[in-house]
């Protein structure tokens, strides 16, 4: 349940019912292997936090049908983004923001791939801080040694 400015609480899929569709913008998030990522997003504003941090719902809609529903009809795909942030964040920021999340599900998916990040069998918090250690140590060794073998490219005037 989410906290609105009067005091009531909703789920995120209610609001997600009352936005108009003129409300809807479409923005691209960040590039991914294919292009520019871009969805429909709208805002609701939330209740502030105690500490004087704006509360947004950041919801973002894809641009095509890519998902089956209860009745088995394709339907664009909702995505809801619970935002903390400072008052005056714009709408583009709190996209940017999102976006950064695709990147690091991409980072922690490299490392399960290339250096066996989700192969730890431990049962203390020692041995999987040791674990994790050498994981991120080696991954970014491997960054470092890709970034030194990648030529700079240089475009032509």
């Amino acid at each position: 349940m989410l906290p609105l400015a009067d005091g009531r609480a909703q789920e995120a899929r209610q609001l997600w019912a009352r936005v108009p569709e003129a409300l809807m913008e479409r923005r691209s998030c960040a590039d991914g292997a294919k292009g520019p990522r871009a969805y429909d997003f709208a805002t609701v504003h939330l209740a502030d936090t105690p500490h004087g941090l704006a509360r947004t719902l950041l919801i973002r809609r894809s641009t095509v049908a890519n998902k089956k529903n209860d009745k088995g009809e394709l339907v664009c795909e909702v995505a809801y983004f619970l935002c903390h942030h400072t008052p005056g964040t714009t709408l583009t920021e709190l996209v940017t923001a999102a976006g950064q999340r695709w990147m690091v599900e991409e980072t922690f998916q490299a490392a399960k791939n290339e250096v066996g990040f989700d192969q730890h069998e431990v049962r203390k918090w020692c041995s999987w801080y040791r674990q994790t250690t050498v994981c991120v140590l080696a991954l970014a060794f491997l960054a470092d040694v890709r970034s030194r073998r990648i030529r700079p490219h240089h475009p032509t005037p």
